[in-house]
């Protein structure tokens, strides 16, 4: 008989933590091929709509809604639940927006730094990061030859998503809808909606990420009902390959790598445990993969990609781990109320 996704290893001897940096090694990975080539279909399996970032982000967001579901059913008081998500998001956000802007912006643009500093869009850049407005992508003479210009950091795009996806979560909660059987109305209802979204074309990106988030929670709540099996994915697998050609094949796609996210998360492995007893890297990954990436092609024009993976992800990896030790770390280990925080931040 197979386990449920209630019988995991919690918390160190899961494998969340090996599948998070996986995912944030994966998304380094795949926008390489975009911003060394400057072409966005460049992408790993891109014409299949499936490419190893786009999968990643089903992952983090998939991940992040179990984590955050069992999370609040531990603590639901507002201010304790929000300032253990902010601990664990803005700290290392806020070090990565002054490192990027006065470090590596500075360093790279071509501009005289006495310019850089001094034009206004720089103290815009940081003004509208800082209030997790992330639509505006460029700083003055960063990047400007790069094959893909101008942009700064194109993952920060699903840090804003993430934290309404926190409101939504915390919201449906203190209406008692993560609850069985309310939680699976909750779950049909909400999936409904962002499919409507998709289809008329609102919302923007979020009905792409709200459908791994919403099964996120969904599995969390039914867990002691749902078998942690793989033969059931390959099943879900088939099924989805079969649905190819119908309406809410988008949602359906994000439930199944939702299941199967969350499958592997639950278990337990050897590398994993291993993995799981080191430091958290995956945020820092998220947070200057693609600034780093940028970076070594403004340092070396021409970069081949597979040069290109190997340099940021050690460069990235390096500042992931001094973001972990010095930044994330010691603001997790502060208590709230009593209440420390351990849950993950999303890498995607």
């Amino acid at each position: 008989m197979p386990r449920s996704l209630a019988d995991q290893v919690w918390p160190s001897g899961n494998d969340f933590q090996m599948l998070r940096t996986i995912a944030a090694l994966a998304v380094i990975v795949s926008h390489a091929f975009a911003l060394a080539r400057g072409i966005a279909d460049d992408e790993p399996f891109n014409r299949s709509g499936w490419t190893p970032g786009a999968c990643a982000v089903i992952v983090f967001f998939a991940m992040s809604g179990y984590l955050i579901a069992g999370s609040f059913e531990r603590r639901s008081d507002f201010i304790v639940f929000a300032t253990a998500r902010a601990r664990r998001i803005i700290p290392a956000y806020l070090v990565a927006l002054g490192v990027v802007v006065l470090g590596l912006g500075a360093a790279t643009t071509s501009l005289s730094l006495l310019g850089y500093f001094s034009d206004p869009s720089t103290w815009d850049f940081i003004v509208r990061h800082v209030v997790f407005d992330t639509s505006l992508k460029a700083l003055p003479g960063v990047f400007a030859e790069n094959p893909h210009p101008w942009t700064v950091n194109g993952s920060l795009w699903s840090l804003p998503l993430e934290v309404l996806c926190y409101a939504v979560l915390y919201g449906a909660g203190r209406l008692g809808l993560l609850h069985p059987p309310r939680c699976g109305w909750f779950f049909l209802v909400a999936m409904g909606l962002s499919a409507w979204m998709r289809v008329a074309g609102v919302g923007g990106t979020l009905p792409h990420v709200l459908p791994s988030f919403l099964t996120g929670i969904f599995l969390y709540v039914y867990r002691a009902h749902i078998p942690a099996s793989g033969a059931w994915f390959v099943a879900l697998l088939c099924l989805l390959w079969a649905t190819a050609d119908l309406p809410l094949h988008h949602e359906f796609a994000r439930l199944v790598i939702a299941y199967g996210a969350i499958l592997f998360a639950t278990g337990s492995s050897a590398p994993g445990r291993l993995i799981a007893r080191g430091g958290d890297y995956s945020y820092g990954l998220y947070l200057y993969g693609w600034p780093v990436t940028q970076t070594v092609i403004w340092a070396v024009p021409g970069v081949g990609v597979t040069a290109l993976i190997v340099t940021a992800v050690v460069v990235a990896g390096l500042l992931a781990v001094l973001s972990w030790h010095w930044v994330e770390k010691p603001a997790l280990a502060r208590r709230f109320n009593g209440v420390q925080s351990k849950v993950p931040a999303m890498a995607g």
